[in-house]
């Protein structure tokens, strides 16, 4: 075949119009006369039966190669989101990452949204409420917000006995309970609690339960120092404003369940697997308004997963990408054609890329990828879920020379929480709990003086959060000493499974708990509190520019990638060359190529698999019997070392090459006089 060529340098068409067959040119000095090759035809001897004279017949054995220095324009994408995904495609727009967002301000307004879906007065502080009338209600009331009315399972009716005793409302208390509200009824707070209860208004020395649980959680950090901070909650020295503060502090802050979230239900997700809380929505996600996000981040292997995936009931959608969504990116081309030789079927040309990738993005640039029609402030819909173990987890209370190594770095046995499962509502408590008071230091403080001291307790004195609350008044007994946090987690587990908050011990004439606990009919079942939260257009937490910000460095690492999935089978077009003409560098000197291995050609079989290099003598040679190379892969001057390289002299000269298959060619050129040749003719002969 011939390679088309529109124009031709009068340079080049003289000497080919002269070299025709049966012209004196058509030998080389009268020693060497072409035969037939791949290319040839038979000649046609026949006169025109028009009359008219014939034009002159180029022979078919001889190719035109050309340099073409014009540069590739630029590739320019514009996409909607449905033009994105044809493009695309689906695998490889669930490969590519949109961007790795930040779950904090989310987990922050789905963790805000939850703590107040039954109201918000549970951390309003009035002075005016009496020492006796502690613990006061927080007020709950489910019917007050949508996602509180779910609740009971009818968003309609408002059936506060279905509520009250919902895995839900038993993480609203939870995530409620303060020291002015907490009720701690049933668990191994309750003698001290009890303690309280017997003196006038409920008060030991001016200070009451409430403040107990204030000044040990709080007060060991404080500003004022621990025994002022405890001082100041003394109705003798009552500072109201430092009250309010102490006693409305939630147990556990949203802040730092956000941050046990991320390492914990997050981190162990497979599809998530890391500790900063960072979410992988793909582009294929985003397209597709995150519902594919349901399955995502559903359950998976052992974890029971963050969402629950769709059904009739809720679908999970965003409004990220709004209806006007378009991104339009504009990309420089790496691939240059050459012109070349197949030498079993004559002239043809193929693709090369510079680079890796055959386009080059810059995603951070913003005049070269436009992104529009993002959602000023994104929200989500999404049902979110958090399952508990079956059995309640027991708190290490052996003594800490047994117990202080059971740390989250180095569990003790396989009983306690830190050897639980890491998505568990257990272990998440109890390493929010953790972060939230590793560092407490609250020296003893006798709340309820004595001889013995009644009533007392101390924070990190033994070790960090170890926590001693010690009564010495006959029939109540002191919870064990141990890791403070562990002590929450127990405090926690029996809320959560008592959510209305009733359960109740009888005590006899001296104050001796006796008989079982009271009240458990509506408790919830160790495994059942799974709470289950559907939320709607809860803020995604960053703005439409700070989404953008994300997006633009997250598509620049995967640049390759994306360049690969558009443009990366530019190769299937092309000829299956044995070598080309181009130059070494842009702007430099005109070389002859031998293709190289990782040079792109498709197979001839199948034209979407790459072809296997199979030359067992790549190169140019002097001579047929392809001894004497004249051919180097290294040139002063050339940067590139991986392919055979020539520079045709000017005027005539004749190669030899063998190609993939192992047959021998002559090949006989013709380069023009001048510094750069771009323009020259080759002469193929099957030897």
């Amino acid at each position: 075949m011939r390679h088309p060529r529109p124009l031709l340098s009068l340079s080049l068409l003289i000497p080919a119009l002269a070299a025709c067959p049966g012209d004196p040119g058509d030998t080389d000095g009268g020693t060497t006369t072409e035969t037939g090759t791949a290319a040839d035809t038979d000649s046609d001897t026949t006169a025109p039966t028009t009359g008219e004279p014939s034009a002159p017949q180029l022979p078919t054995d001889r190719f035109f190669l050309r340099i073409d220095d014009t540069p590739p324009p630029p590739v320019v994408l514009e996409m909607d989101k449905a033009k994105a995904l044809e493009i695309f495609g689906e695998a490889a727009a669930k490969d590519i990452t949109l961007i790795e967002l930040d779950s904090g301000p989310l987990l922050d307004n789905v963790l805000a949204t939850i703590q107040n879906s039954c109201g918000d007065q549970w951390n309003v502080y009035d002075d005016t409420v009496k020492n006796g009338d502690l613990p006061v209600s927080p007020n709950h009331d489910c019917n007050l917000t949508a996602l509180g009315k779910l609740y009971d399972g009818d968003p309609i009716a408002n059936d506060p006995n279905k509520w009250r005793t919902s895995p839900q409302f038993a993480m609203v208390r939870l995530l409620t309970m303060t020291p002015r509200n907490a009720v701690v009824a049933t668990t191994v707070m309750e003698d001290f609690q009890y303690l309280f209860s017997l003196y006038d208004n409920e008060t030991v020395n001016g200070l009451t339960f409430s403040d107990v649980l204030a000044a040990s959680l709080f007060c060991g950090d404080h500003e004022l120092g621990s025994v002022q901070c405890t001082e100041k909650l003394k109705d003798s020295k009552l500072d109201k404003v430092h009250e309010g503060d102490l006693h409305t502090r939630p147990f556990i802050p949203v802040a730092v369940l956000r941050d046990a979230l991320k390492v914990t239900l997050l981190a162990s997700h497979p599809n998530i697997a890391n500790s900063e809380g960072k979410l992988p929505v793909t582009l294929y996600d985003a397209l597709m308004d995150m519902r594919p996000l349901s399955d995502k981040l559903g359950p998976v292997g052992d974890h029971p997963g963050l969402l629950v995936p769709d059904d009739a009931d809720f679908t999970t959608y965003s409004d990220a990408l709004t209806p006007e969504f378009k991104m339009v990116a504009t990309a420089d081309s790496n691939l240059r054609r050459v012109d070349g030789i197949d030498a079993s079927e004559g002239a043809g040309e193929m693709f090369l890329s510079l680079a890796d990738a055959p386009l080059a993005f810059d995603f951070n640039d913003p005049v070269k990828v436009v992104i529009e029609g993002i959602a000023a402030n994104p929200t989500v819909d999404m049902r979110m879920a958090i399952a508990e173990l079956d059995t309640k987890v027991p708190s290490c209370v052996d003594g800490n020379a047994t117990c202080a190594p059971n740390l989250p770095d180095s569990p003790l046995g396989d009983t306690y929480v830190w050897s639980q499962p890491e998505w568990s509502l257990e272990r998440i408590i109890a390493q929010a709990a953790y972060l939230a008071f590793k560092d407490l230091d609250y020296p003893f403080y006798c709340f309820a003086p004595g001889l013995p001291c009644l009533a007392g307790a101390s924070v990190g004195m033994v070790d960090p959060g170890w926590a001693e609350f010690d009564i010495q008044v006959p029939n109540l007994v002191s919870p064990a000493p141990q890791y403070l946090w562990e002590m929450l987690l127990d405090v926690a587990q029996d809320i959560i499974h008592d959510p209305a908050g009733n359960d109740a011990f009888m005590r006899d004439m001296n104050g001796k708990i006796v008989g079982a606990e009271q009240n458990t009919a509506d408790n919830l079942e160790e495994g059942g509190a799974r709470p289950v939260f559907a939320l709607k257009g809860v803020p995604i937490g960053f703005t439409a520019d700070e989404m953008i910000a994300q997006i633009r460095p997250t598509l620049q690492s995967q640049a390759d990638k994306i360049a690969d999935v558009i443009l990366g089978n530019y190769w299937t077009s092309n000829g299956r060359l044995d070598f080309y003409y181009r130059r070494a560098a842009d702007g430099g000197t005109p070389y002859l190529f031998f293709v190289g291995l990782n040079d792109k050609r498709p197979a001839a079989d199948d034209p979407t698999q790459l072809a296997d290099y199979t030359y067992t003598k790549p190169g140019f040679f002097a001579d047929p019997e392809l001894k004497d190379k004249v051919s180097s892969t290294t040139i002063d001057g050339v940067a590139d070392t991986e392919h055979e390289k020539y520079r045709l002299p000017e005027g005539e000269s004749t190669l030899y090459i063998q190609d993939d298959v192992g047959d021998t060619y002559e090949l006989r050129f013709t380069v023009p006089a001048g510094a750069d040749p771009v323009e020259i003719v080759v002469r193929v002969r099957k030897l």
